[in-house]
């Protein structure tokens, strides 16, 4: 049974549509990032799954159980935390922790999610003197409370440093290796890409893409990267010798096909045209510039 099923959602603002209808899984145990620009309907899909919002049609099921204004019973097996966190300011954390309990986690688990979201140290301070990473901590630790099947995350790295960056993609990881489904927007792709399982790529309040992450990296073309003093000038030989090139800031652009001629002709053109070549290299597609790529496509699509 999957976890979260999300069926043909579509949801107005008025008269103006901001999804389009959006339809996705997740299965248990596995970690989903939702990713898209701001404004593409990640916040709005999540707040329709924890019911912050309603939606005009489609379906959502939880652990198998749908979702709907009057029943919302399968809430009780998903945690969440969406825009940004919330305590109550004047109370501590640990107090914040002993509201939202809805007494279904005893005093010692309650540590050992202090612990594992590494709040301890100031739990007993009040909220309002929190940094934003102290209060996105707490938030990730309220949202654990009820032993959720399923956990929502929206943008939970936000104001975190580096290693609590690190610490937070751990802690995400050990709950999906314990059956925890994870949904999880975030800005920080590269953070994103060494968890996540699956992407849904979210734009214009569309679903574009939905792809498991090995698969999500390793489509579309290669590139080989030639960093030059002169791109203009590289762009030219490159063009006049066959290849189709782009600029990219320092470096010059051409496809690869995965073996060694694309280099060797490019470099041997280069060479011949008196180009002076700083770097060579192939092109590791990262989340990001799959991310960039799959966007500008779908916009160009729009924009015709």
């Amino acid at each position: 049974m999957k976890t979260l099923e999300v069926q043909s959602l579509n949801k107005f603002f008025g008269r103006k549509q901001a999804l389009f209808d959006v339809s996705f899984d997740i299965e248990p145990g596995t970690i989903l990032g939702l990713i898209g620009p701001n404004g593409a309907g990640k916040s709005t899909i999540m707040k329709s799954i924890v019911g912050l919002t309603d939606y005009n049609s489609g379906n959502i099921k939880i652990d198998g159980k749908e979702l709907t204004k009057n029943k919302r019973s399968s809430l009780e097996n998903v945690g969440s935390m969406i825009e940004s966190p919330a305590p109550y300011l004047n109370l501590t954390g640990r107090q914040n922790l002993k509201l939202f309990n809805d007494g279904s986690t005893t005093a010692e688990e309650m540590q050992e999610i202090m612990e594992e979201t590494q709040i301890t140290e100031f739990a007993d301070r009040k909220a309002k003197k929190y940094s934003l990473g102290m209060k996105q901590r707490l938030g990730i630790a309220i949202s654990l409370l009820n032993h959720p099947k399923l956990l929502i995350l929206d943008e939970p790295m936000n104001g975190l440093d580096p290693q609590s960056t690190h610490d937070l993609r751990d802690l995400l990881v050990k709950l999906s290796k314990r059956g925890i489904s994870i949904l999880i927007s975030s800005h920080l792709l590269d953070e994103l890409s060494r968890i996540a399982d699956y992407y849904v790529v979210i734009n214009h309040g569309k679903v574009i893409k939905k792809s498991d992450a090995k698969s999500f990296l390793s489509e579309g073309p290669k590139t080989i990267k030639f960093e030059v003093k002169d791109t203009d000038a590289a762009k030219s030989a490159l063009e006049a010798a066959g290849f189709t090139a782009t600029i990219y800031d320092k470096t010059v652009e051409i496809e690869d096909n995965n073996d060694s001629t694309a280099m060797n002709a490019g470099l041997s053109a280069l060479n011949q045209a008196g180009i002076e070549i700083i770097n060579v290299s192939r092109n590791q597609t990262d989340l990001e510039e799959s991310l960039l790529k799959l966007l500008s496509s779908d916009n160009n699509k729009e924009a015709k």
